[in-house]
């Protein structure tokens, strides 16, 4: 059933930085996967980051050569769309595709594309998930201001239209010294809504005890991301005991088994899950269930600088599900002037909206602009193996 399948690598220039206290992006780095089935094609993305996962786009792009299409192929069930979603559901792909960013661009190319074979959105393939009526939602769903660490809080809320201003739900706040980041808060609650949420994220450069000393002067914070070193399991318990201070985990929580040493450390409050860190669209969302029903609230997180097919797989989500604490959209829109997508990127800056993409799978298709920045690395055929592309 699958002709051909396609390996690239995107590099992508970005218009303006994105700074937070450990990294400063200036362009694009996904991994793109074309699968090609009987007269349609789904594409797929991950995005390495090492910081997040280890993975490099180089090694990412490395294991999803050494897996055999053929074998993936064999296990699925094409016979109808729910047979072929129970069967790609049921894909080990952790054993298949090492590495989650590339299982995360091998697994939505394939929904995408048998998604397409039967002329079916993205949002049916949740329905193998079996979630329970509470998480269900349809349409419009709002999404979250991230102010990065170069750009000053008091300016871009004193910049935004009184409309914009009033219709903002929750703003996301890249900080660095903790210091810093009370100023920033307080910078943002002298200008929010009451209604208006405030999260602070540390990217893990805060030590325990600057934690411990500064959680008194974060009332009100709706959480911290990572706000110790990755997987600092016991410190970040006892910092939650004797502080109460509300903590998200992102970089800390990539699967289910840190999930599971988060809730049992009493290590988090929230969990921020994003679908190229977690291994796909499927992975992503089974992980959201299973912190739900732990107790644990779920932030439906971006990468980034994704370039298509992953921002898509994750509206979908957003828009789907109505479980999400917060969800965020990214900002492809002013990276990228030269739309990368058709449908391009939107968001209702006014109203701090993104509605749901129509059409088949995760309904976009790239660009000649993607296309344009993108190597073909490698193809795949039935009669063969991976072939080098020139």
């Amino acid at each position: 059933m699958i002709r051909r399948v396609r390996l690239y690598t995107a590099n992508v220039p970005m218009a303006a930085a994105f700074d937070h206290a450990t990294r400063s992006r200036r362009g694009a780095e996904s991994l793109l996967v074309e699968v090609e089935l009987a007269g349609v094609r789904g594409w797929g993305e991950g995005a390495p980051r090492g910081y997040v996962t280890g993975e490099t786009l180089d090694g990412a792009a490395q294991a999803v050569r050494r897996c055999d299409p053929a074998a993936l192929a064999e296990r699925i069930d094409w016979r109808t769309f729910d047979s072929a979603v129970a069967s790609l559901a049921a894909l080990p792909l952790p054993e298949l595709v090492d590495g989650p960013s590339a299982a995360a661009a091998v697994e939505i190319a394939l929904l995408d594309a048998v998604c397409r074979h039967f002329d079916r959105p993205l949002a049916d393939v949740l329905r193998v998930l079996d979630p329970p009526r509470r998480v269900l939602r349809e349409g419009p769903t709002a999404v979250s201001l991230v102010i990065h660490l170069s750009r000053d809080v008091a300016s871009v809320l004193d910049a935004l239209p009184p409309g914009a201003l009033a219709a903002l739900r929750h703003v996301k706040i890249k900080v660095a010294d903790p210091a810093g980041a009370v100023r920033r808060l307080t910078q943002a609650r002298e200008r929010l809504p009451a209604d208006a949420r405030v999260s602070l994220d540390a990217n893990g450069t805060w030590s325990a005890a600057e934690a411990e000393r500064i959680a008194g002067e974060l009332a009100g914070v709706a959480w911290v991301e990572e706000p110790l070193p990755p997987r600092s399991w016991a410190q970040l318990g006892r910092l939650r005991r004797a502080t109460g201070l509300p903590v998200m985990l992102d970089e800390s929580c990539t699967g289910p088994d840190d999930l599971r040493t988060a809730a049992a450390s009493d290590a988090a409050s929230h969990i921020n899950v994003r679908l190229s860190k977690c291994g796909g669209f499927l992975a992503a969302a089974r992980l959201a269930l299973r912190a739900e029903a732990l107790g644990l609230g779920c932030q439906l997180g971006v990468h980034v600088a994704e370039v298509g097919p992953l921002w898509a797989a994750g509206r979908t989500l957003a828009t789907t599900w109505g479980m999400w604490q917060t969800v965020e959209a990214g900002r492809a829109d002013e990276w990228f002037p030269t739309p990368l997508t058709r449908p391009a990127f939107a968001v209702d800056r006014s109203l701090h909206r993104v509605g749901p993409l129509a059409g088949p799978g995760t309904g976009i298709e790239p660009t000649g602009e993607l296309l344009r920045h993108t190597r073909c690395l490698a193809t795949w055929e039935p009669d063969g193996e991976w072939r080098r592309s020139a």
